[in-house]
């Protein structure tokens, strides 16, 4: 497990906020190689790009395929109750993912989630993406807990979920837009194995 998680890097104070879609056009985050921004119209055709890869829909809950244009402009425009980052490469401002965070339905909850194109794969893009909001949800959200789920099959995604620093709480099914009811691990990090987890990081 690596537990020398960055420290990501604001641009706004980290005031509590209890509504998601407040946080919506206003907040860039940070890290190494990455800069986390609000998803804008120019990314739309990149985001149809990365997302119309039938093996990332199928490791995904909500991503269907064929992912078209129009979807992703329709994600740009309403994504819900969520906030959605971009996952840019800081020196191109090049899209390669996104990455995330949904109310739980339980308060001071909040469930992770996250992809990054296949192009982009093995490069620790998506650990890096994650930490960074994990970071956000902690500070600025000021969340008690994070939960993530993936696919049992999904290898790549434990990977990252254990490199941040989660720990198994279950398993379970969850519903695939393109692979129906599939079997599926969730994991979390509660407010204080956050708190550790960053102190052991600056040791």
């Amino acid at each position: 497990m690596d537990r020398h998680l960055p420290f990501s890097r604001l641009r706004k104070d980290d005031a509590m906020t209890e509504d998601f879609t407040a946080e919506r056009g206003g907040v860039t985050i940070e890290s190494g190689r990455l800069r986390l921004r609000p998803l804008a119209v120019k990314d739309a055709q990149p985001l149809a790009n990365l997302a119309n890869d039938r093996h990332l829909a199928a490791m995904l809950a909500r991503i269907p395929h064929p992912y078209r244009l129009s979807d992703a402009r329709a994600f740009i425009a309403d994504h819900g109750s969520e906030i959605v980052f971009a996952l840019c490469l800081k020196e191109e401002d090049r899209f390669v993912g996104c990455c995330g965070l949904k109310p739980s339905g339980r308060k001071g909850r909040a469930e992770l989630g996250y992809w990054v194109g296949r192009a982009y794969w093995g490069r620790g893009v998506a650990t890096e993406g994650a930490q960074a909001v994990i970071d956000y949800g902690f500070t600025r959200l000021r969340l008690d807990a994070i939960d993530v789920s993936c696919r049992v099959v999904n290898e790549s995604s434990r990977r990252v979920i254990r490199k941040c620093g989660f720990h198994f709480c279950g398993s379970g099914m969850i519903e695939s837009v393109s692979s129906g009811r599939v079997a599926s691990e969730h994991f979390v990090m509660d407010r204080s194995c956050w708190t550790s987890l960053k102190a052991w990081g600056r040791q």
